[in-house]
């Protein structure tokens, strides 16, 4: 809502909405969907406010701002909540509960549900870790396209606009994983996965043996993928109504929430940031899938370094960080010196305070139980 003033006296919220950061094919789709007044999930709220409305009971009232975009924002979250509830269960009942299951019929798979440690055979872990993790990103996304119906138009932004953003996120992004691994060592399932592979009584290099390589590509390409598809366009789009920070910030909370480990939320949060940024930027959802793409193989080049025993391998990744860290802010700034300033996002100009808003998001239900669900899980594993 570009130019507006307070308390003035015509509202229509999706006129008013700037939607000139996109492709026209998307604004059309977009507002089609958004103008659906059988749509819960649609904040299309007008108002005139010489008129009144009569509502039985309470006779004649003046539509609420605050109510309205309350009540979206409360829908919208609601099955943001479900769809976490989905991933945290499949991730740490379900695997696990499989896990008992096959063990139970003599597979070479065990685990217990009070460690994240996994043991047995490679064939048999590796599809264990495939299992889950694409199930766990796969499942609440469907469910979130089912209820949202968001047209696949709007989900999946496809026009790259700006290439030169899209390079700009992927740089931002490798800035942001070198800091992120400073303070800690990377202990994820590729490291988990690396070191069960490199303890095996086998004459070939972890890279000799399949079933790490073919986690390793899917980890990287497949489930980043699925997981952009999630955040940037499950999560993302309908949040959207409200203005691209607010759906970029809540996106990110969310992606902070499921990392369920306190060393990966700053890393979650900021590439969710820079990945959602990047897309709204470059206009292609590409740059988040190549956003979080890079960033897990730079986390992987990091652990790989980090197993060698010599004594040079301090040196070593050191010297690797600094040149990543280097060419990544070099890029930036001479992407910023050759591009000119100008408007990327979309701004949500409300009479309603952000904190307003951002109240109504937190307190929907189920979303405040599973956040202290994720935030128990994090607690646990550093205590554990």
């Amino acid at each position: 809502m570009k130019g507006l003033t307070f308390e003035r006296q015509l509202i229509d919220v999706v006129e008013e909405y700037d939607y000139d950061t996109q492709y026209e094919k998307y604004n059309r789709y977009y507002k089609n969907w958004r103008k659906n007044k059988q749509n819960p999930f649609a904040f299309n709220f007008e108002m005139n406010r010489k008129e009144s409305v009569y509502i039985e009971g309470k006779g004649f009232k003046v539509p609420s701002l605050l109510d309205a975009e309350s009540e979206v924002i409360g829908h919208i979250m609601h099955v943001v909540g479900i769809a976490m509830l989905m991933w945290i269960f499949i991730d740490n009942i379900i695997g696990k509960a499989a896990i008992q299951i096959l063990d139970h019929f003599g597979i070479d798979i065990h685990a217990n549900f009070i460690s994240d440690g996994v043991h047995g055979g490679p064939k048999e872990i590796v599809t264990f870790f495939i299992a889950v993790s694409f199930l766990k990103v796969l499942v609440p996304t469907i469910y979130m396209k089912k209820m949202f119906k968001v047209p696949k138009e709007v989900r999946f932004m496809n026009v790259m606009n700006h290439p030169s953003d899209m390079i700009r996120a992927i740089a931002i992004s490798l800035a942001i994983s070198v800091i992120t691994t400073l303070p800690n060592i990377y202990n994820g399932t590729n490291s988990q996965l690396y070191n069960y592979f490199t303890t095996l009584d086998t004459d070939i290099s972890v890279w000799g043996q399949t079933e790490f390589v073919a986690y390793t590509i899917y980890d990287i390409i497949i489930l980043s993928i699925i997981t952009e598809m999630f955040f940037h366009s499950a999560v993302f789009a309908p949040l959207r109504q409200f203005g691209d920070f607010f759906a970029i910030g809540v996106t990110a909370v969310v992606a902070g929430l499921l990392a369920q480990d306190a060393a990966e939320v700053p890393a979650a949060i900021l590439i969710t940031i820079v990945a959602g940024s990047g897309m709204i930027r470059s206009g292609s959802i590409y740059t988040a899938f190549f956003v979080r793409i890079v960033y897990k193989m730079y986390r992987l080049a990091i652990v790989i370094i980090e197993t060698d025993t010599s004594s040079n391998m301090y040196l070593d990744r050191n010297l690797f960080m600094l040149v990543i860290f280097s060419l990544a802010i070099g890029t930036v700034l001479f992407i910023r010196l050759m591009s000119g300033k100008r408007e990327c996002y979309s701004k949500y100009y409300s009479e309603i305070p952000e904190t307003k808003r951002i109240r109504a998001a937190v307190k929907a239900y189920p979303f405040p139980v599973v956040a202290c669900l994720c935030i128990l899980a994090i607690i646990l594993k550093q205590v554990l």
